[in-house]
């Protein structure tokens, strides 16, 4: 069990309270059935959002930046297989040409119906990069691109029930046409563009999306499993049973879900990090799934599973920011930035000095070695 001050240090370093240097023997938590391994510790189902610094809101000094790729793919929604180009928009943290040896992970956040591949980071005045500007800035977790595509094939569709096949269709897309160009392009952990590198590699990718993006999250799970480690499905339902099935027949997509994962080789190698708000009108055909799928703990324990809401937060994209921005430190954790093992200064006095955890001169915040001893350091 963990003690009291422990528990608050590891909810300091988990959502960006403190301001001051600790130990990370302290703040990093030993993993167990409630510990997700990644600074973060989860004592029940449910859980509340932390709201993102009003300061996040706006824009930051150091900029990231937004390109635009058009990509050759087929058509595997309606199953023609004709050959079209589809439009993606891809964050790149400011830094990213300078840091020749920084490899980053890789978000994939999909828009919801009415939406495009430049809504994620247009809307609400360009809220999503502002707050991601910041993050990355100010250090809240490893360096990280994101990704915005789209399912739409030209103009969304009248009635967003009609959207499901094209829902299910763009984890395919992704997996075949859109990753092996997007991460081969940039700096990310995949090392060859084929289904065996992109398995390789998930743990450093995941996908999310917001209503009907929530239920493309959904499709990947159930569809490309070994291609992402990480998912965050926000006001949306599983539909693989058919259209909201997930709340209209909770336990049977739970025990589909299920079923999946056990005859995966990463059945205990995977997170879920559902998400809604309490006024949303998604709210309760998200929240009865997750329970249902929380009955089955050899599955779904607060290890692989957690429902986090936003107290009246209603279905709109303003509220996905915060959801973005609570549940990615989780997914790509500050004290993982650069992938390379902590180190010893043996040398007497350089190890009065601040060192990254690569052995390098280290001028800003994060994990260093001072006096050959492991330091947070936040602004």
């Amino acid at each position: 069990m963990l003690s009291m001050k422990t528990a608050m240090l590891l909810l300091a370093l988990a959502f960006g309270f403190t301001a001051c240097s600790a130990s990370t023997d302290e703040l990093l938590p030993t993993q167990n059935d409630n510990s997700t391994g990644n600074g973060h510790t989860y004592n029940s189902l449910i859980s509340k959002t932390t709201a993102y610094p009003a300061s996040y809101a706006e824009e930051v000094e150091h900029k990231g930046r937004v390109e635009r790729i058009d990509y050759a793919t087929r058509d595997y929604a309606e199953s023609t297989g004709r050959s079209r180009t589809n439009t993606a928009y891809v964050y790149l943290p400011y830094g990213y040409d300078d840091n020749d040896d920084v490899r980053y992970n890789v978000i994939y956040l999909v828009h919801g119906h009415y939406g495009t591949a430049s809504t994620t980071f247009e809307a609400e005045g360009g809220l999503q990069r502002k707050v991601l500007d910041h993050m990355m800035e100010n250090g809240d977790c490893a360096p990280t691109i994101v990704v915005s595509p789209s399912y739409n094939y030209g103009q969304p569709t009248a009635n967003y029930v009609d959207a499901d096949p094209y829902c299910r269709a763009l984890p395919t897309e992704l997996v075949n046409d859109l990753i092996p160009i997007v991460e081969t392009r940039y700096r990310t952990y995949l090392t060859s563009p084929d289904a065996e590198g992109i398995e390789a590699s998930r743990s450093h990718r995941a996908i999310g999306g917001f209503s009907m993006g929530g239920v493309t999250t959904w499709y990947a799970l159930a569809e490309t499993f070994n291609a992402f480690k990480y998912y965050l499905p926000m006001s949306g339902d599983c539909w693989s049973l058919g259209s909201f099935a997930g709340m209209n027949r909770p336990q049977q997509t739970a025990d589909y879900l299920a079923g999946i994962i056990r005859q995966s080789p990463y059945s205990s190698d995977f997170y879920i990090w559902a998400a809604s708000g309490t006024s949303d009108s998604a709210y309760r055909e998200t929240l009865v799934q997750i329970e249902a799928m929380a009955q089955l703990t050899d599955v779904f324990p607060l290890f692989n599973l957690t429902f986090h809401e936003k107290d009246g937060a209603r279905h709109e994209f303003r509220s996905t920011t915060e959801y973005v921005y609570n549940a990615l430190p989780f997914f790509f954790p500050p004290q993982n930035a650069t992938g390379i093992k902590t180190v010893e200064v043996s040398n007497k006095e350089a190890a009065n000095n601040s060192y990254g955890i690569d052995g390098r001169k280290f001028t800003g915040q994060g994990i260093v070695i001072e006096n050959r001893k492991k330091i947070l350091k936040r602004q």
